[in-house]
């Protein structure tokens, strides 16, 4: 059993992942939703600002890998966006793909072996955040409309067409278009490309309609 689990997810990927409970079960537990806003903005920033500095000091940035181009990264990002903007006109675009990468990136690690400690920082507290955010959002109430859950289908298309070309031109993989990504993960279960593609994009559906559901039956409580 644990050499399954190992080969599929990975024992220390699991135990990081089971530590980073913790501090998710005592977000949930919590009621003040100001100060949860205020510590996510404070992890965001200091996740972005040490990742990259680590990155450009030590001469080991690489646009192949180190790009925020992930769809995680583009979440993580804009949602730091709005936090300085003051703006919540993307919460909706950014719960469903939170909902989807945080909890994704917790079972999963797409990390190739040989990766650096401020990857794999990076990489847990980006996902951290992401369920971080998910949290805040259902513990504000939102609720999403149909065209909102349309909406979001629709701009992920749109960039994931533009990530594609952009691995075309530069022979990259974010989006993990091109082949499947490195690593311990579940992806050893799929098959090749491009068929793994279109499970990823199912996948993908099915937890954006689960999202859409839960965050509808806040307004059906009101």
């Amino acid at each position: 059993m644990l050499e399954v689990i190992n080969h599929i997810i990975g024992l220390n990927h699991l135990m990081v992942s089971s530590f980073l409970l913790i501090p998710i079960f005592i977000i949930m537990l919590s009621k003040n939703v100001i100060l949860l806003k205020k510590i996510l903005f404070y992890l965001l920033i200091f996740n972005f600002i040490s990742f990259y500095l680590t990155l450009f000091v030590t001469g080991t940035f690489n646009y192949k890998f180190h790009l925020p181009l992930h769809l995680c990264y583009i979440t993580e990002f804009v949602i730091l966006l709005s936090f300085l903007l003051k703006s919540d006109r993307l919460y909706p675009w950014l719960v469903l793909n939170s909902m989807l990468g945080g909890f994704v990136g917790l079972i999963n690690s797409n990390l190739p072996f040989g990766s650096s400690a401020v990857e794999y920082v990076h990489f847990y507290l980006s996902h951290f955040n992401l369920v971080f955010f998910t949290i805040i959002i259902f513990k504000l109430k939102m609720h999403i409309s149909f065209n909102n859950f349309l909406r979001s289908i629709m701009l992920n298309t749109f960039l994931l067409i533009q990530v594609s070309l952009f691995n075309n031109i530069f022979n990259t993989n974010y989006w993990f278009t091109l082949s499947k990504p490195r690593g311990v993960n579940v992806a050893v279960l799929f098959p090749d490309w491009p068929y793994y593609l279109f499970m990823f994009i199912g996948f993908g559906l099915i937890s954006y309609s689960i999202t859409y559901i839960l965050l509808l039956g806040n307004r059906l409580q009101r």
